[in-house]
Formats: C-alpha cells, structure tokens, sequence
C-alpha cells in the first residue's frame, strides 16, 4: 500500500521548529550566577585603637597632606572574599552627619582570595569644625559585586568635640604612638578675627605697624610685646581647664580652646595662650614654636628671619597683670601697690611730679611683666637641652609651625 505524502503548511514547519528549539535551552539550562552575602564575607571595621571614636581634629589637621598624597587615615578597613575571578566591586558610604557620600572601587582578579582595603573617606568638613560636643553617629556601608548590592553593613561610632586635641595613642600592639604635633593644627592665622585683634593693637600706638623681620630685632620684640599688652589690657586670666569627658584608657587628648574663645572669653591654659599667640605671630610672619614639657607647654619664637636668634615667652603669665584695676580717682592712683615691682623708681618719681602720666605707669608694668615672662622658661630650657634633642623622649618637644605647615594645617576654628 502506498503511504500519501503529507505537505505540512508553513505555520506548521515554524511552531514545529520553535519547539524542537525549546527542547534543546531546557537540556542546556545556565548556572545560577547570583552571589550571595555568604560567598562574599563582606566586613567593615574601625581603627581598634580609636575604640570607635571620630576625632574631628585629627581628621581636619591632615586633610591637606592626605589630599596631596592621596592618602586615607586607615581608620575604616573594608574586608572580603572574591567570589570569583575578574570581580568588580564597589562599596557606597551614605552621607551623615560626618561624612558625604563616599564610594570605593576596586578589580579584584583572583578568586576566593581575602581581600582588605582602607578606604578614602570624603568626610564633611564643615560639619566636622561645628562639633562642639560629643554625640554618635550611624554609617550605613552597601558591598556591590559587579553591579548588584550583596551585602550592607552598618557602624555605630561616637564622635568627640573639635576642640579635642589627641596628642597621643596606644597602638594595637600595645605602643605608645606620639602625636604631639596635633597641637600645632590649633595655631590658626587664618582666623578672621586675628585682623580685628591686630586693630586693637595698633590703635593703642605701641608700635605703627607690624612688620615681621624687615625690622631690628629690638622692633620685633617690640611687635610681640604690643601683643601681649593689649591681652593685658583684654584682661585675659589664666584657666587651668584641660580636662575632657573622654573615657579612654587608649587614646590621650586635651580639650583646646580655639582662637575665638580665648579673643571673646579671655581665658586661656598654658597650650590655649601660646597657640593663641602663635597664631597672631604666623599672621604677622614672626615664626613661632611650641616648647613641650612634662604638664607645661610655652611658646617660643624667632626674632631673627634666618632662626639663629629666638626667645621663650611664658604665656600663662600674661594674667598676673590687670592693668585695668589701675587707676585714678580723687587725686589718687588706686591698686598700684602691687605692681611697684614692675615699675622703676625714676619713673614713679617722674609720674608724681608730672612727667609721667597713668598710661606711662601702667606701659613700663605691662612691658617688665612681659621681660619677666620672656626670662622665665629660660633655666629649664637649658636644663633640659638634651631631652629636646631626643627623639625618643615625646615629653619634651618643639613644634616648630612653619615647619609643620607642610603635614598639618589649622583646623579652621
């Protein structure tokens, strides 16, 4: 018997086709190549040593030498497992109070691999100079693996106070890691205030200009010493307050006032005067520097543009006089007795029979009280001559400003 030949149409030929296509896709199904939270181990972690604190002026001093080495601080360590070979990664910081949007990236090639990375962190600047009080803060960290987000972390850290100098730490094994130097970020030229304070002190005529060293060496002291005694005039106290509320065993900070407080509130600890005045002292291109001993810090400065000649200034010291509390009344000159030994005995006579007047008593008080101040570190610097000159004593230390200015920069307060 013969079998008919059967002609299929067209339509029939493709639907055929298509199914017989089908076939073959579900015998040759691909992998699942989702990455999982798992396979990734994708860890934040903060700088143990720091015990998950943000110090603003540490962050603030360095910026400049970490943006022109592009250098991160290493405190926020990203860690993790790649997955799989040629991985591209990415992690996003959202914006906080301390930070903006920050993202990392990097091309990971070998698989199944630890990887870790210390992150730059676009930190808020601002922000971190308006914190004057300690407080916490939430940052929330998303892993993404070629695209897709895998894994988000989130850390809890507190902040401290900008006015918060860390002058040292211990390390995770256990060594004291020095960092004295932070003082000098609080030595701030910048400050728009300083121009006000520097009218104030021409306006009292005790020199015309200021002028840095294109002058004599006796005009430099005499720049300084128009400083000092227009803080005499301001009445600025001496105040013992360094104390913070940090808890810490590990890291070692004292609170720093900022040029503002001590210019409005006229008060000021050894290190609050002596970065006060080398902040006006930078303003006016007199070098200064800071002399560190064991529970003191006084200034020091050039009076000499090559360094070969300087003098010691006891800061503190400028409180012992309260030129204000002099004057006349009813024919008399009242508060004087306690700064007869200021004032020479030609003088005095000079201003009883009329030579003198009051503000000539009270200019040769103010200036012997700076003299005296200048004299008085002067013993202890030389006793202490080869401790200065030992790098490995961190308990006596000259900080030299403009030397510093090439790592650490004022904070901006």
């Amino acid at each position: 018997m013969k079998k008919k030949l059967i002609f299929k149409s067209p339509l029939y030929l493709l639907l055929l086709g298509l199914l017989f296509l089908n076939s073959c896709e579900k015998d040759n199904l691909p992998i699942d190549q989702t990455i999982y939270s798992n396979q990734v181990n994708f860890q934040v972690a903060y700088d143990e040593a720091f015990e998950s604190s943000v110090y603003p002026s540490l962050i603030l001093g360095l910026a400049n030498y970490s943006a022109r080495n592009a250098e991160s601080f290493e405190l926020f360590k990203y860690s993790m497992v790649n997955p799989t070979e040629h991985t591209e990664v990415k992690v996003n910081l959202s914006p906080s109070l301390i930070n903006n949007e920050s993202a990392f990236h990097a091309h990971l090639d070998t698989a199944e691999k630890e990887k870790a990375f210390f992150p730059m962190i676009n930190w808020n600047y601002e922000n971190l100079k308006s914190l004057k009080q300690p407080g916490t803060v939430d940052l929330s960290f998303a892993c993404y693996i070629n695209g897709e987000e895998t894994d988000n972390k989130n850390l809890r850290l507190n902040y401290r106070s900008v006015n918060e100098c860390v002058y040292g730490f211990i390390d995770d094994s256990g060594n004291y890691v020095d960092l004295g130097w932070m003082f000098a970020a609080y030595v701030n030229e910048n400050n728009p205030s300083i121009d006000n304070f520097l009218e104030e002190v021409l306006y009292r005529h005790m020199v015309d200009a200021f002028t840095g060293y294109q002058v004599s060496k006796e005009e430099v002291m005499n720049q300084v010493f128009a400083i000092w005694n227009a803080l005499q005039l301001r009445n600025v106290k001496y105040s013992s307050i360094t104390a913070t509320s940090n808890p810490s065993q590990k890291v070692f900070s004292q609170y720093v006032r900022s040029f503002d407080e001590v210019y409005q509130n006229s008060q000021a600890n050894c290190v609050d005067g002596s970065v006060f005045l080398a902040s006006v002292l930078m303003k006016i291109d007199i070098k200064p520097f800071l002399v560190l001993i064991p529970g003191h810090m006084y200034l020091g400065f050039y009076t000499s543009e090559d360094k070969t000649d300087f003098e010691l200034l006891e800061t503190t010291m400028v409180g012992d006089i309260n030129l204000n509390e002099i004057y006349e009344a009813n024919g008399e000159i009242h508060n004087l007795n306690k700064y007869l030994g200021y004032l020479s005995l030609d003088t005095y006579n000079r201003y009883l029979n009329g030579y003198a007047t009051l503000e000539n008593l009270k200019q040769e008080i103010s200036y012997n009280s700076f003299l005296k101040a200048i004299n008085q570190n002067i013993s202890s610097w030389n006793y202490n001559r080869s401790a200065f000159n030992n790098p490995e004593n961190v308990e006596y230390q000259i900080f030299d400003i403009a030397e510093l200015r090439k790592v650490v920069q004022p904070i901006g307060i």
